[in-house]
């Protein structure tokens, strides 16, 4: 034990310092690595966030999607009165669905 101690004492500054080596070296890559992951990060949450807006432009509010489904039905309701009626054949309503679209 006490060689331990006297071996410590007479190498304290030699320890110490590979110590604060260590220390300092593995500060630097944390930091490399955080500094990395940040940037990848911003980078994601970019191409997110332009995604999101993206969305946000092509999709329909609530109103639209139930004006387009009531337009749509209104519009079936009419072809099949026609067919009923006899005023149009099926291969009509078809050419104008066609052509709706």
């Amino acid at each position: 034990m006490k060689n331990w101690l006297e071996l410590l004492k007479t190498h304290a500054w030699k320890v110490s310092t590979a110590i604060l080596l260590v220390l300092y070296l593995a500060k630097g890559c944390t930091y490399s690595r955080v500094s990395k992951l940040e940037k990848q990060y911003l980078e994601d949450s970019k191409k997110t966030q332009a995604l999101l807006d993206s969305l946000r432009e092509t999709v329909s509010t609530k109103k639209e999607v139930r004006d387009e489904m009531e337009r749509t039905m209104f519009n079936y309701l009419i072809y099949e009165d026609d067919l009923d009626k006899g005023k149009s054949s099926l291969s009509d309503v078809k050419n104008k669905i066609e052509a709706n679209d």
